[in-house]
């Protein structure tokens, strides 16, 4: 122990751990994939789900209102899939994140509802920044679907729990 250190230095378990490798900390990529998968799993979960839904409605809206052709329905399907899917990558991070800190919570059931919400919300009112025609109409479908996905995976998560705690008698 040198002059300067204290006992608390010493036992410091960090601190003990840095002084005796010889350079500076590693990240192991296993553990950081590791870390990492529940939050791009949750925003691929989110924005595949929604953008299925966004292109169905939009390209069922084209069959029905337009008698649009199997063509221009298609069109439809991946004008609204890639839009919702691009945009989705970057925002479905929110929930992503939201459902793995508080998925253990007794009210994620209530949190993860209103979180929903908000995040439909948030799209609501981008659909009208953006100048969409009939931008509660075209929002309709989409907050069904996420909030649907949402629900599933609370309920998923209460089943997960309750068979980790085993029956209740």
């Amino acid at each position: 122990m040198t002059e300067f250190a204290s006992y608390e230095d010493e036992h410091h378990p960090v601190t003990h751990a840095y002084r005796q490798t010889a350079g500076p900390p590693t990240m192991n990529l296993a553990n950081a994939a590791r870390a990492v998968k529940p939050y791009i799993a949750g925003n691929l979960y989110f924005s595949l789900g929604v953008s299925a839904v966004s292109g169905l409605s939009n390209s069922l809206t084209s069959f029905i209102r337009h008698d649009a052709g199997l063509a221009e329905g298609a069109l439809d399907f991946f004008h609204a899939f890639g839009g919702n899917f691009g945009l989705g990558l970057i925002v479905n991070f929110i929930p992503a994140t939201f459902n793995q800190k508080f998925k253990d919570t007794s009210y994620f059931w209530l949190t993860g509802n209103l979180m929903m919400l908000g995040m439909n919300a948030l799209m609501l009112g981008l659909h009208i920044v953006i100048r969409t025609e009939n931008p509660i109409e075209a929002r309709i479908l989409p907050t069904v679907a996420s909030q649907i996905l949402q629900n599933i995976l609370i309920v998923r998560q209460i089943r997960r729990e309750s068979t980790v705690a085993g029956p209740s008698v």
